[in-house]
């Protein structure tokens, strides 16, 4: 065999060699593309599952959603119609109560209260000093220029006391007061208190705020028999109406509310003080004339005697 005959046969087998390993890295190649298709195909088919169940579950939270709000809907539908039921259920009796109760009411005036005057001893309205007023309007009724007969904010605010509280919280304005002790009585019913809200509402037609202050000052019980504050004044500091001092005057003021109790000089300076207070609160006097009349001795005539 010459050097020719054995290169061919040398390059015969490194081609065939060649051959061979080139196959087989292609068929290694193909497989691991074939794989790789087939784990790229499942991740595929595992990603559309899982997209599948994802709107699945959206659609199915959308649709319990959708139903919980109409069942809402439903609820809110039937708990307003229960309430327009009772709203026009509870009107129509308050109404007939306000009827019912305004059935015997009468047409008042100046004259007609004049006549029902309770005092004997009546101050004209320029006498009675103006702390006094202010004292009175502080202390029972702070929106008394604000409103026209009834204050529907105190009107609400007792309502709700005396439903959720044990105690009892009136909402009378000054006006209401003066109906319930010239022009109707001391019974505690819906029916009273409901005359005195519409007579309140006609005083404040033809009567000014000091006629209405005036009135019920001359006419409020004052405890030890004296009606009015022309009694009252002379009974309590042996003076007239026109002499009494910012301190005297809050002193008064504050026995009208429970006369049996503040007639009591003690208790009554306790109920001065709260009122000063509330005075300077309101603005009606400063911290100067809320300090001179806290501090000024106010002794009760019996006391002096």
């Amino acid at each position: 065999m010459n050097y020719n005959d054995d290169n061919r046969i040398r390059r015969k087998k490194v081609s065939s060699n060649d051959y061979n390993y080139k196959s087989k890295q292609h068929q290694r190649y193909y497989e691991e593309k074939v794989r790789l298709d087939n784990v790229g195909y499942e991740n595929k088919i595992e990603n559309n599952k899982i997209k599948r169940d994802n709107i699945n579950k959206s659609s199915r939270a959308k649709k319990r959603k959708k139903a919980k709000k109409k069942m809402r809907f439903k609820l809110l539908n039937v708990f307003l119609s229960i309430l327009l039921i009772a709203s026009i259920g509870i009107s129509a009796i308050g109404s007939l109560v306000v009827i019912s109760s305004l059935k015997d009411t009468k047409v008042i005036n100046k004259e007609i209260l004049r006549e029902s005057y309770i005092s004997s001893e009546v101050v004209p309205d320029m006498e009675i000093p103006k702390y006094l007023k202010e004292a009175l309007v502080s202390i029972e009724d702070e929106r008394f220029y604000e409103h026209q007969g009834v204050d529907i904010i105190s009107l609400t605010r007792s309502v709700l006391h005396n439903i959720f509280s044990d105690t009892i919280q009136g909402g009378s304005t000054i006006e209401m007061q003066i109906s319930k002790n010239l022009l109707t009585s001391e019974d505690k019913t819906i029916t009273r208190k409901i005359k005195d809200m519409y007579y309140a509402t006609q005083m404040d037609k033809f009567m000014t705020k000091d006629e209405i202050l005036c009135t019920y000052l001359n006419n409020v019980y004052f405890g030890k028999s004296a009606y009015g504050v022309g009694k009252a004044s002379k009974v309590y500091f042996g003076k007239d109406v026109q002499d009494l001092t910012l301190a005297q005057s809050a002193m008064l003021v504050g026995i009208t509310n429970s006369p049996a109790k503040y007639k009591e000089h003690r208790e009554a300076k306790k109920r001065q003080e709260v009122i000063l207070y509330k005075m300077k609160e309101l603005g009606y006097i400063d911290e100067d004339e809320y300090i001179q009349a806290i501090n000024e001795d106010v002794p009760f005539k019996s006391e002096i005697e």
